[in-house]
């Protein structure tokens, strides 16, 4: 089993091994504790029981703190069952339990890092203060492989021509203020335009007046917003070159834009979105969300 004692006489390794660091992960635990005990007290009278909470067998995983641990490092190192199985101890039907009920649990205990809300909109009057947050964001979106889907029309669905793979899509939406994400997009399939994400996100008809977008060349030919400008950075004409001017104005942009791809480099040091996704197509939404949720966590403070 994986040694505590020792990383917590070298605290700096904490980072290397659960992706963040144990001052952070200090911070996170008593969050992750509340929301532990809920989820752990609905589980237990969800059904009809043969014994009191707490018979039989002992956990392995006996503490909140070893349990934080534990979730923590399968989204890091997103290891096969079995040698999650050889790591802690416990046979491989108990890692994919423990696995699927820790991540729901983590993601409760951080789900309000991702706070914008998605309703439509029902009047005019609506319009006006509803999302203040996207008065000036930036946006883009990430791709990742999945593994081959067992039904056909999943495989044609999910292949994209581009990437020679099947993969998945979210889209992300940044404050280039406070550098924080302000929503992720439910999962669509990976060969779906960026331009089409953003417009059938339910997000698009949350955006106030006077809103200011900013997005790369895959946005060029994005159909108008009433309420929304758009800063994307010029495409070189075929056949043709930029000018200095123009050339010069994509250099800024690129500058502001680079605050959306900090938090993409950050979650992709999260082995389970970086590596081939292994189970089901549903099942690669949540992990996405809450590492979005952990990296709003672990920013300081605006």
């Amino acid at each position: 089993m994986i040694n505590q004692e020792y990383l917590l006489k070298h605290r700096e390794l904490f980072q290397y091994a659960i992706g963040i660091t144990h001052m952070q992960f200090a911070l996170l635990l008593p969050k992750f504790s509340s929301a532990l005990s809920k989820a752990a007290y609905e589980k237990a009278w969800s059904k009809k029981r043969i014994r009191e909470p707490g018979g039989g067998r002992k956990a392995i995983l006996k503490t909140d703190a070893e349990k934080l641990f534990f979730i923590l490092w399968y989204y890091k190192i997103y290891p096969t069952f079995r040698f999650a199985q050889i790591e802690f101890g416990f046979d491989k039907r108990n890692i994919q339990l423990w696995v699927r009920f820790l991540q729901q649990v983590l993601f409760t205990a951080l789900g309000y890092e991702l706070a914008l809300p998605k309703r439509k909109i029902r009047n005019q009057e609506e319009w006006i203060e509803i999302c203040p947050q996207l008065a000036d964001f930036i946006v883009d979106s990430t791709e990742r492989v999945i593994q081959r889907p067992k039904d056909k029309e999943k495989q044609k669905e999910y292949y994209s021509g581009k990437k020679k793979q099947h993969t998945v899509k979210n889209q992300i939406i940044v404050d280039p203020e406070t550098k924080k994400i302000l929503a992720v997009s439910d999962i669509v399939e990976g060969k779906r335009s960026d331009k089409r994400l953003f417009v059938e996100d339910p997000l698009y008809t949350a955006i106030p007046p006077e809103a200011h977008g900013r997005a790369d060349k895959a946005y060029i030919g994005i159909d108008e917003h009433p309420f929304l400008t758009w800063t994307i950075p010029k495409k070189k004409p075929r056949g043709g070159e930029l000018t200095i001017e123009e050339k010069e104005m994509n250099k800024q942009i690129s500058k502001i834009r680079i605050y959306v791809e900090h938090p993409n480099a950050y979650m992709k040091h999260f082995n389970i979105l970086s590596n081939r996704f292994r189970s089901r197509i549903e099942r690669a939404e949540l992990p996405l969300k809450t590492i979005a949720a952990i990296y709003n966590f672990t920013r300081p403070p605006s």
